[in-house]
């Protein structure tokens, strides 16, 4: 199964170690809550939250009129890219939740910045981070 996952992945995902924000806009309320961001590619990302609900509200499950904007403040670079959560799962090792999400429809200012960001952690740029 895991090679079938593989395949339907249409960019490189880059293992990273970031904390940022993810902020959820629910119909009646609005909050930040804190994540990490493990992966990273052209197309979207893989992060890990603590917890799926954030006041009444699910992330995953519930209204169709969530949105969600993913927060990251790098030492060279800030980014702030709406997403969508595609998938969810359990990691109960670590006691938390990944949460899989697609960069939407972003700005060339914000796409530049994704690129810029891809292009340093990629193999081979001199950080510690690496390809999946």
């Amino acid at each position: 199964m895991a090679d079938r996952k593989l395949e339907r992945r249409r960019a490189e995902r880059f293992k990273v170690g970031w904390t940022g924000k993810l902020t959820c806009y629910f119909p009646d309320h609005e909050e930040n809550i804190d994540i990490r961001v493990v992966e990273v590619s052209s197309e979207g990302a893989r992060l890990e939250v603590e917890t799926l609900r954030v006041g009444q509200y699910h992330l995953v499950i519930g209204s169709e009129s969530s949105r969600f904007t993913l927060k990251v403040s790098l030492p060279e670079y800030a980014l702030s890219v709406p997403i969508r959560i595609i998938w969810y799962s359990t990691d109960q090792e670590r006691d938390t939740f990944n949460l899989g999400v697609l960069f939407l429809k972003t700005s060339v200012e914000v796409q530049t910045t994704i690129d810029a960001i891809l292009k340093d952690v990629a193999p081979g740029a001199g950080g510690s981070e690496g390809r999946e």
